[in-house]
């Protein structure tokens, strides 16, 4: 079976705290990051030892890209010891460069199938600047997930931006609004999708608010799916 398939179960996700029936709520990469307290890129290198109902996970850790100000690293990650309560199991023999996003407990870092496993090779480019600085900039933003296609939409305020798919077929890692797009505060404060940038500005002008309200993704200028 091939591996970028058994890595993408666990991307029906949700950060819940605690998983005690496993069911995973799909989220927008943005949400992802914005929802984790750590969102790391490491190797997978082997078990570590178990603490409690946690297994261990050895890591050599590539790349913190989010973090309480006081982490700096992590060399043991843990997932809960049962699948059933969303424990992360490896599947395949390749396990570097994963982007891994979970929560803090006591310092220590907690991932499960709901949480992100990706392999960061499969990321768009504007997804990898997305975690490295970009999805930072939309945290105060809300992505509404308008998931039922016989629905209408949620109703959205100044604060958010509804994520739609065309004809619900809904992945994280596929579709304009999930491959290339964050929703971001514009000038006048309203929130909306813009087109994320394919490179690195320089850090005067990252991301500035300026230039998201220059580039908005809209209905018009792309399809939103």
């Amino acid at each position: 079976m091939d591996a970028s398939f058994l890595l993408a179960l666990p991307l029906l996700l949700v950060l819940a705290r605690p998983c005690d029936t496993c069911e995973c709520k799909l989220l927008h990469p943005q949400t992802v990051y914005c929802m984790s307290d750590v969102v790391i890129l490491a190797d997978i290198l082997g078990p570590a030892k178990n603490i409690g109902t946690r297994r261990g996970f050895k890591i050599r850790m590539k790349k913190l890209f989010k973090a309480p100000s006081n982490v700096t690293a992590f060399d043991v990650i843990y997932t809960p010891l049962d699948f059933y309560s969303c424990g992360y199991l490896v599947r395949t023999s390749f396990q570097s460069d994963l982007l891994i996003a979970g929560y803090l407990t006591k310092g220590k870092l907690i991932f499960t199938r709901c949480h992100l496993v990706y392999h960061w090779y499969q990321l768009t480019t504007e997804q990898r600047l997305g975690f490295d600085t970009g999805y930072s900039v939309g945290c105060s933003c809300n992505i509404e997930t308008c998931i039922l296609c016989w629905r209408k939409c949620p109703e959205v305020d100044v604060t958010d931006c509804v994520w739609k798919q065309d004809n619900c077929k809904y992945n994280i890692w596929t579709g304009n609004l999930s491959l290339f797009s964050m929703c971001v505060p514009s000038v006048s404060g309203q929130c909306q999708w813009t087109r994320a940038p394919r490179r690195r500005p320089t850090p005067t002008s990252y991301l500035s608010r300026t230039q998201l309200a220059l580039s908005p993704t809209t209905p018009q200028s792309r399809t939103q799916s």
